[in-house]
């Protein structure tokens, strides 16, 4: 492809930062390679002087970015439209459903549009334009955020109004184009044909689809390519994230493991010394699941006993999974509650939103893939892990597409774990050969060329069923027998076609499940490719590794660091187990030479270090809790929480804590953001 860097200025860390960039800069339509996820590129579009529609293949996300944004953006929100279910494969059991219900909700012909349907669609463009008519008159830019599905409605009612060459189009992580369209291929199809002949679009990626696949669709393989180059001036911009890779047999037996660890209060912790001399920790008390399996998610909150208070599920919000979460919450509140009937999940949704900057984070979030693409979590002390199963194709996780993606989720600094995640990964059990697959390939290819032979040989009066029948047929096999396609044009003039997005998505599958995720060499192959894992620190990781006894591997460490650079041995601090790095950072070689490198010794020194810093806590409590404060519970935890790290005070915060220094009494207070009456403390004297 035709490939042009974009030199990012030394400094800039966020596209909204540098005043010198514009969309318009380049000849449109164009592919931008953002490289870097989180570098503010949507917020960029989101505010800056140009009328500019988003295109986004997720509800959730722009349910993220409308809160983001109130009043400055438009959400063009379709209700007539259900969400998509992203989060499951075509199980066998499944397709009856899916027959049904999709095809009831997307065969339509114009003559079949229901006259409720075509009012709520006039509502939607009337408010488009509104929208457009308001910004005009406040003399602001027009801000629309749109799903894929959605997008011609926008079109069509800016077009009434004269105004659509004024736009900017940005579609947002276009590799969902492909990574779609085994749910919605349909979408996929009828939005790049409603993009031919638009002029300022830019189809915009952190993880664009690989150029061998992009080069064969006719809709980006002329397409100018630009690349952002964050290297040249300021490589320190670029931080190769930090991936602990762990076979797994069984992923919900290691999933509940960790769950019960976080539980039981078993925290990794981060210790550094700060630039007083002060020694620092933070516990990692908040935990983020990408398991792209609602069926499995539902197992956990059962086998764990978690509750809507301590469990947050992200997947797609549909009916089906509102039932099976809700009744998984209802099996675990049974037990705990067997004679309260009002300690259930009611009507209101189980199903959670993405909170916002500021918001409190549960202990336990589970995301989907769903959640995958944009979605921002501002949590300060959130580890990430994700699960991999390469022999259920929704459980898969594309190292490619999908893993960047979720590392780029977590977005505040001061979170050490920002960067890092664990995967944990079920290599490919059965195998198919390079050869079985292409024969495959070569049969559906025949199959669809002689499906669609046959329509075109048809008269007119016979096309309208046999269309008809295709659909059907090719949502009750999920293209598994051929790559028909029905385009539907908007609802007119309905024909099948080839559906070459399908054919490659096949073409991409086998990578994934046969080269990818092959066996554990091929993963960690595979994962340096795509530089998960750092060349540079290879060689001494074996090393390490290859060290059968503690304190001989702690030695290695202390000595490592006069023949790495700094940012190397960063790397490498990061990529072994954390007790390494925290007797490291606290001790220093001096201190763990010391204690001859024994692992129980140099717990001893670390934890006298850590406990004895001078630091007076019953002063600092006295005066961030004035008597008469009536405070929730939850808050008064944060708030200890916080002050404990400060000061590297060694015990997990707990509201009941407050009853050291202080006489309180239980009240009920109102939350702000929920509006319930919630337990809290009165502090009415000093101990």
């Amino acid at each position: 492809m035709n490939k042009t860097n974009i030199i990012v200025p030394k400094g800039i860390r966020y596209i909204s930062e540098w005043k010198g960039y514009n969309l318009d800069n380049y000849a449109f339509p164009h592919i931008l390679d953002k490289v870097l996820t989180g570098c503010g590129f949507t917020e960029y579009c989101l505010s800056n002087h140009q009328d500019l529609i988003l295109c986004s293949p997720r509800k959730m996300l722009l349910e993220n970015k409308e809160q983001q944004h109130p009043g400055e953006v438009f959400y063009a929100r379709n209700e007539i439209l259900d969400s998509v279910d992203f989060d499951r494969g075509f199980e066998e059991s499944d397709r009856k459903r899916k027959l049904n219900a999709y095809f009831n909700m997307r065969f339509v012909d114009q003559k079949e549009v229901s006259e409720e349907t075509k009012q709520r669609i006039l509502k939607l463009k009337e408010r488009i334009k509104s929208h457009y008519q308001n910004s005009r008159l406040a003399g602001k830019p027009t801000k629309i955020i749109v799903t894929y599905d959605s997008f011609r409605y926008v079109k069509e009612a800016l077009e009434e109004l004269e105004v659509l060459g004024n736009f900017q189009v940005v579609i947002d992580e276009f590799q969902s184009v492909l990574v779609d369209a085994k749910f919605k291929s349909n979408t996929e199809l009828e939005l790049l044909r409603q993009l031919l002949g638009l002029q300022k679009v830019c189809f915009v990626s952190a993880t664009p689809m690989m150029e061998k696949y992009l080069d064969r669709l006719d809709e980006f393989k002329n397409l100018p390519y630009l690349e952002f180059d964050w290297l040249t001036e300021d490589p320190g911009r670029i931080i190769n994230p930090n991936l602990g890779i762990h076979r797994t047999e069984n992923i919900i037996k290691d999933i509940v493991k960790i769950v019960n660890d976080y539980k039981s209060g078993c925290f990794d912790i981060e210790s550094w010394i700060g630039e007083d001399g002060l020694i620092y920790e933070l516990k990692s008390t908040e935990a983020v699941f990408y398991v792209n399996s609602v069926k499995t998610i539902c197992s956990i909150i059962k086998r764990c006993g978690l509750t809507l208070e301590n469990s947050n599920i992200l997947c797609a919000r549909t009916p089906e999974n509102e039932k099976k979460v809700k009744a998984a919450f209802n099996e675990v509140l049974r037990k705990l509650y067997p004679d309260d009937r009002t300690k259930r999940c009611g009507g209101e949704s189980v199903i959670g939103s993405i909170p916002k900057r500021g918001e409190p984070h549960k202990m336990f979030t589970f995301c989907t893939r769903t959640v995958y693409l944009g979605a921002d979590f501002y949590s300060k002390c959130a580890k990430t892990f994700i699960f991999s199963d390469s022999n259920i194709e929704c459980l898969s996780v594309d190292i490619s597409l999908d893993l960047p993606q979720i590392l780029g989720r977590q977005r505040l600094d001061e979170n050490p774990w920002k960067n890092t995640a664990e995967l944990y990964i079920k290599s490919t059990i059965l195998e198919l050969t390079k050869g079985d697959f292409d024969r495959e390939l070569e049969r559906k290819v025949s199959e669809t060329n002689k499906l669609l032979g046959a329509y075109n040989e048809s008269s007119s009066e016979y096309k309208h069923a046999l269309t008809k029948k295709y659909e059907k047929d090719t949502i009750g096999s999920a293209y598994k027998d051929d790559y028909v396609a029905v385009n539907h044009h908007g609802g007119k003039d309905s024909f099948p076609v080839f559906n070459n997005l399908m054919l490659i998505a096949d073409e991409r599958s086998f990578d994934i499940q046969q080269i990818d995720y092959k066996d554990r060499v091929s993963v960690f192959n595979t994962l340096k490719n795509k530089g998960f894992i750092t060349v540079e620190v290879d060689k001494e990781l074996e090393t390490f590794n290859s060290i059968p006894y503690y304190h001989d591997k702690m030695r290695y460490v202390c000595q490592l660091e006069d023949s790495l650079d700094p940012i190397k041995f960063d790397l490498f601090l990061n990529s072994i187990s954390k007790d390494y790095k925290n007797y490291y950072n606290v001790l220093g070689p001096g201190g763990c030479s010391a204690c001859s490198f024994k692992k129980s010794e140099m717990e001893k020194e670390y934890q006298r270090r850590i406990g004895n810093q001078g630091i007076d806590v019953e002063s600092i409590i006295l005066s961030e809790f004035p008597i008469g404060t009536k405070m929730l519970k939850s808050e008064i935890k944060e708030k200890l929480r916080r002050i404990y790290i400060s000061v590297g005070y060694q015990k997990t915060p707990k509201a009941n804590d407050l009853e050291e220094w202080y006489i309180v009494k239980q009240c009920l207070i109102t939350n702000p953001e929920s509006k319930k009456r919630e337990a809290g403390f009165e502090i009415i004297g000093k101990k």
